[in-house]
């Protein structure tokens, strides 16, 4: 029987951590020294890469780098991820679907969650030299024809999934998003409104306006169908390969089960420039949507997908004016959370999805 792994933060990471780590995989291989590097910006989170050196002769299985995910030193992201389930959101997606949903993510090598304090240790193949996306930067379009047929991938694989839906792990929100109330959503507007002054434009901020005051019925239940979603399905959540692998998606921490059309709208309101996503969005949408069927969904007609895409082209906006108060705040942070707000809005104006909020 596999024994626990200690739950550690990433100064706690030590050569005999790794190396039990490394056996109960079955690599029989004894780390005498690593180093480490930061990745990412953390704002949920900690994540760093271990450099791993060893005894003797090294085999041929035994990996020259790791990546290891811890919780967050900051106390407002450290609390929201415990309380908000963020964290035992990630470490359950790889403990119990990450081999089955069809869409490319790391190996995993620890995934250990303290069932109190919801504190984890994540520790994953390193997918070096995939280099990750960048929300800022964006996509290409063939870039993101690749992440959006990851996305057909995993919906397919827990299209109306409804045992998925009763396992007591599995996030399923009440509404059409989960994690973020309508106070929370107020308080968050009110929040950007006196801390973000220009970021916004008079275009922007009306609908930003228009969506707050009508986020109760905007989330309101959302009928069948429904899938596991990733919810954060962004640039800076992927892996792009230049050697012609798929993309691998991270960062599974707001994944769960909900309506569907979540992932597509969140992704392609933030990672093409509008132009460009006008252009193009109808033949994305509809790439997409062959590519479920052909993956065995059926009765699902290309009008309900833009109809759910309408829907939830507000839900970047909502996450995004969340984070302002539950994330550690950085500068890069606060220049990506603007852009998915912007690019949320100005998708919600194309798709006319703004004259459906009733007020």
């Amino acid at each position: 029987m596999r024994e626990r792994m200690a739950i550690v933060s990433p100064a706690e990471v030590t050569p005999a951590w790794l190396t039990q780590a490394l056996q109960q995989r079955g690599i029989d291989a004894r780390v005498s020294r690593l180093d480490s590097e930061n990745v990412g910006t953390g704002q949920l989170g900690e994540t760093r890469r271990f450099f791993l050196h060893y005894h003797g002769t090294v085999p041929p299985d035994a990996p020259a780098t790791l990546v290891g995910k811890f919780a967050s030193p900051n106390e407002v992201a450290r609390k929201s991820g415990r309380e908000m389930g963020f964290y035992k959101a990630e470490v359950m997606f790889y403990r119990e679907l990450a081999h089955r949903a069809g869409i490319r993510t790391p190996a995993v090598y620890v995934a250990e969650l303290d069932p109190v304090s919801n504190d984890f240790t994540l520790l994953l193949e390193d997918l070096a030299p995939a280099q990750q996306g960048d929300q800022m930067r964006g996509c290409t379009l063939a870039e993101a024809r690749a992440a959006l047929s990851e996305a057909a991938r995993l919906h397919a694989s827990f299209w109306n999934d409804t045992q998925l839906s009763q396992q007591d792990w599995c996030y399923v929100p009440a509404g059409a998003q989960g994690y973020y109330t309508t106070e929370l959503i107020e308080q968050s507007w009110d929040h950007v409104q006196k801390n973000y002054p220009g970021w916004l434009s008079p275009e922007v901020m009306a609908v930003c306006a228009k969506y707050v005051r009508n986020h109760a019925w905007w989330n309101r239940p959302r009928e069948f169908p429904k899938c596991f979603s990733h919810n954060d399905f962004r640039p800076d959540n992927m892996m792009f390969s230049t050697t012609g692998e798929r993309v691998a998606v991270v960062d599974w921490q707001t994944c769960g089960f909900l309506g569907t059309g979540m992932d597509l709208a969140y992704f392609l309101g933030g990672a093409l420039p509008r132009e460009l996503r006008v252009q193009h969005e109808e033949v994305l949408l509809r790439e997409y949507h062959t590519e479920l069927l052909a993956r065995g969904v059926e009765h699902y007609t290309f009008e309900h997908l833009l109809n759910d895409y309408r829907h939830y082209s507000f839900a970047a906006i909502a996450v995004a004016l969340a984070a302002t108060l539950i994330v550690k705040r950085t500068d890069r942070g606060d220049a990506m959370l603007m852009h998915m707000t912007i690019g949320a809005a100005l998708q919600a104006l194309d798709t006319h999805a703004v004259d459906f909020l009733p007020d």
